[in-house]
């Protein structure tokens, strides 16, 4: 199992999140938002805070220097609660390079990217 240390997103006024092998099948994510940040989500949505569909992409990018968002890339979405400010992704592999994004996904199938971890 690769001991990288938790990698964080670098954007230090909206969301921030970061990924860390919990062992050799899972990952565990953790994030934060800020109030402000919150407020503004609320807005650019129209919709309450706490009832927006939060959830975790998991994207494999082990044979990828970048996600492309055009539609080869391969990942999986978590359905989370964001009361919570971690979340353990199981499916991984050892030796496989991830990322996450915490996104919204609306209904229609639209996810907008909130914040990207750094690959580990």
């Amino acid at each position: 199992m690769e001991t990288n240390p938790a990698r964080s997103s670098t954007d230090t006024e909206g969301p921030s999140i970061r990924i860390a092998w919990k062992d050799e099948q899972s990952i565990v994510a953790q994030w934060h938002m800020t109030k402000e940040f919150e407020l503004e989500v609320e807005r650019k949505f129209s919709i309450p805070f706490d009832e927006l569909p939060f959830v975790l992409r998991l994207f494999d990018v082990t044979d990828r220097s970048e996600i492309r968002n055009d539609g080869t890339d391969i990942y999986t979405d978590f359905d989370i609660n964001l009361q919570s400010s971690e979340w353990i992704l199981y499916g991984v592999i050892e030796g496989m390079t991830y990322c996450v994004d915490l996104g919204i996904r609306m209904v229609d199938g639209r996810f907008y990217s909130l914040t990207r971890s750094q690959p580990i």
